[in-house]
């Protein structure tokens, strides 16, 4: 019973290597309002619009893949909307990804 779920798990990880691999690299602007980044509830609602823009373009990079494709988009999301936020670079952004990324 245990070895064919591993096999399974081997196979869909050595399926899902590459993959993954080959999307890292995408460059992507987003739009946001850097005055809305002074106040928590607007950095939240910045936070929002920046994260349904990285999405979007995951969910496109990603489209077709079949078997695996939303824990591919969903690996994209969390990587692209970490690296947006670092980039952005302001602390009340930044408490608000802490915030919800848990």
């Amino acid at each position: 019973m245990y070895r064919p779920l591993i096999a399974a798990a081997l196979a869909v990880t050595t399926l899902a290597a590459p993959a993954l691999a080959a999307t890292d690299t995408f460059r992507m602007d987003v739009e946001f309002s850097r005055a809305n980044l002074a106040t928590p509830a607007g950095a939240a609602a910045e936070y929002a619009k920046i994260r349904d823009q990285v999405v979007d373009r995951c969910e496109a990079e990603h489209r077709g893949r079949g078997f695996g494709q939303d824990v591919l988009v969903h690996t994209c999301t969390e990587r692209t909307l970490s690296t947006a936020v670092k980039r952005i670079d302001n602390p009340v952004l930044s408490k608000v990804h802490a915030e919800q990324k848990g």
